[in-house]
C-alpha cells in the first residue's frame, strides 16, 4: 500500500505561481499574469508602468482640452462685453469741474457800446475762437483772448476749450455710454482697437479668478467642516458661515488679483499716441508700476483699501439678495414669479446704487501714479483731476463738491461766454458723477426681469 503510492506519481505538478506550462483542466484558456503586473481595466498584456503613463497623459490632454476650450469661450465673452467696460470707466475717471474751480474765458477787448457793427464784430470773433482747428493769423481777434496760465506762463490744458486741449483728449463726455463708444471711435489717436484696450489683463484677472476663488472657499468649508459651497444658501439652516467663507475668499482673491485691476483701468484711460503712450501692454505696466511706485505698490498703496471694501461689499450684497427675498420677504420664485421679480429687481438696484460709487471713486484712484520720478508722464485720453486724492472719502467729497452742475462746451452765437450750466437733479452737488454707467446696468437688470417673469408665466401655464 505504502509502495504503491509513494511509485504512483501525481497527475499534476505543482509549482509557485505563475504556472505557466501546466493547464489547469477547469480553466484550460487560463494565462496566468506576470508577477509585476497589477489589474488593470486596459488587459493584461502591457507593463503596469505603460498602462499609468497612458492613463496620465489621457487624462492630461483632457484637462488641457477642456481649460483651453474654457480659456477662449472667456476669452470671447470679455471681448464682448469690454468696450462698454472701456466706455464706462473712462466716464468714472473724467473730471469735469465747474465753475469755481475752473473760471468761464473773458476777453482782454473793450466792450461795445451796443451797435450792429460791434455785435457783428463779437459774432465773427466767437465763430473763430470756435474753428481753433484751422490756421489762425497772430493779428486776429482770436489772439487776444485771454488763456489761463500758471505760474510759470504756459497755458493750462482745459477740456472746454479746443484751442488749449491736448490733440490726444477726448472732448468732454457727457452724453452716456453710446456716446462715448462714438466719440473715442472716431477719434484720431484712438480709432477701432482703442474699445478693447486692457482686454488681455480684463481675461487674466477673470481667469484667475475664476479657479482661485472656489478652490479657496472649498478650502475653507472644509477647513470648518461646513456644507458644500455648491449648496445654495437658500436651502441652509445656518448659512451665515457658508457666507462668511464666500466672501472671505473673494476678498483674498481680489485683493490678490488687485494689480491686474490697476493695469486694467490705467490702460483704458492713457492715450493711444505713440508719443504720449506710457504703457505698452499689461506685462510692462506691472513692470514701470514696479520700477517707479515700487513693489509694495501692487499692494500696500492708496489702491488697497478700496479693493478691501470694493471685494467684501460686492460678494455681499450679491449673495443675500436671495437670502433676503426668501427668509424676509417670504417670496417663493415658484408661487409668484412675478413679485419675486420685481423684488430682485429692486434689491439689484439698490446694489447699483451702492457699488457705482464705490467703483467710481476706486478707479480714480488707481489712476494716480505715486512717484516722485516717474519716467514717462501719465498722459490720459479724458481730463483727469491734476491734485491727488487723499482718500475714498476726500475722492467723494471732491467729485460732490468740485463736480456738481456739468459743464458743457456750447457756443453760443452773439454771446461770448462759451459755457452754460445744464441744470438737472443729479447735477446740483455733483451726484450724477458718481453714477456713470447706472442706466445700461439698470437695462441689463430689466431685460433679466422680463425673461425670468416669461419663464415663469409659461411653467404656469404648461402646469395647467
Amino acid at each position: 500500500m505504502t509502495s504503491e503510492s509513494t511509485e504512483r506519481q501525481p497527475r499534476y505538478t505543482y509549482a509557485p505561481f505563475p504556472q505557466t506550462t501546466t493547464v489547469h483542466p477547469l480553466r484550460p484558456y487560463y494565462v496566468p499574469q506576470n508577477t509585476d503586473h497589477y489589474y488593470t481595466p486596459f488587459g493584461n498584456g502591457t507593463n503596469s508602468n505603460e498602462d499609468r503613463n497612458d492613463i496620465t497623459d489621457i487624462d492630461s490632454q483632457s484637462v488641457l482640452k477642456d481649460l483651453a476650450s474654457l480659456g477662449f469661450v472667456k476669452y470671447v465673452g470679455v471681448a464682448i462685453s469690454h468696450p462698454f467696460e472701456v466706455a464706462r470707466t473712462l466716464l468714472q475717471i473724467q473730471y469735469l469741474p465747474n465753475e469755481d474751480v475752473v473760471p468761464v474765458v473773458t476777453e482782454n477787448t473793450p466792450r461795445n457800446n451796443g451797435s450792429e457793427e460791434d455785435l457783428d464784430d463779437d459774432d465773427d470773433d466767437d465763430e473763430m475762437f470756435v474753428r481753433s482747428s484751422q490756421s489762425l493769423d497772430p493779428d486776429s481777434p482770436a489772439f487776444r483772448k485771454s488763456k489761463l496760465s500758471d505760474s510759470q506762463g504756459y497755458l493750462t490744458t482745459n477740456v472746454y476749450d479746443v484751442s488749449t486741449r491736448p490733440n490726444y483728449m477726448l472732448p468732454p463726455l457727457e452724453n452716456g455710454v453710446w456716446s462715448t463708444l462714438g466719440t473715442l471711435r472716431s477719434h484720431n489717436t484712438e480709432g477701432f482697437s482703442s474699445l478693447w484696450k486692457g482686454h488681455f489683463a480684463s481675461w487674466l484677472y477673470d481667469m484667475g479668478h475664476l479657479f482661485l476663488q472656489p478652490t479657496l472657499e472649498g478650502a475653507l468649508n472644509d477647513a470648518f467642516d461646513l456644507y458644500d459651497d455648491t449648496i445654495p444658501l437658500i436651502y441652509l439652516d445656518r448659512a451665515g458661515p457658508n457666507i462668511a467663507t464666500l466672501v472671505t475668499s473673494h476678498l483674498v482673491v481680489g485683493v490678490l488679483l488687485s494689480p491686474l485691476e490697476v493695469v486694467q483701468t490705467r490702460l483704458i484711460a492713457q492715450t493711444s499716441s505713440p508719443i504720449h503712450k506710457k504703457y505698452n501692454g499689461t506685462f510692462d505696466c506691472l513692470r514701470k508700476m514696479i520700477k517707479e511706485e515700487g513693489f509694495s505698490s501692487l499692494y500696500w498703496s492708496h489702491n488697497l483699501l478700496p479693493s478691501i471694501v470694493h471685494h467684501t461689499i460686492r460678494p455681499l450684497l450679491e449673495c443675500t439678495v436671495p437670502l433676503i427675498i426668501d427668509r424676509v420677504f417670504h417670496i417663493s420664485p415658484t408661487d409668484s414669479p412675478i413679485l419675486y421679480g420685481l423684488t430682485q429687481l429692486g434689491l439689484n438696484t439698490l446694489q447699483l446704487l451702492i457699488i457705482l460709487p464705490l467703483e467710481t471713486i476706486r478707479k480714480r484712484l488707481q489712476c494716480q501714479i505715486r512717484s516722485r520720478t516717474p519716467d514717462k508722464p501719465f498722459e490720459t485720453i479724458v481730463q483727469t483731476r491734476k491734485a491727488p486724492y487723499v482718500g475714498m472719502l476726500d475722492t467723494l467729497y471732491r467729485i460732490i463738491i468740485e463736480e456738481g452742475i456739468s459743464q458743457r462746451y456750447v457756443p453760443m452765437r452773439g454771446n461770448s461766454q462759451k459755457r452754460r450750466r445744464q441744470r438737472g437733479l443729479l447735477d446740483n452737488y455733483g451726484i450724477r458723477g458718481l453714477y456713470h454707467g447706472f442706466y445700461i446696468h439698470f437695462t441689463a437688470n430689466v431685460l433679466t426681469f422680463l425673461f425670468q417673469t416669461m419663464n415663469g408665466v409659461e411653467d404656469d401655464f404648461e402646469n395647467y
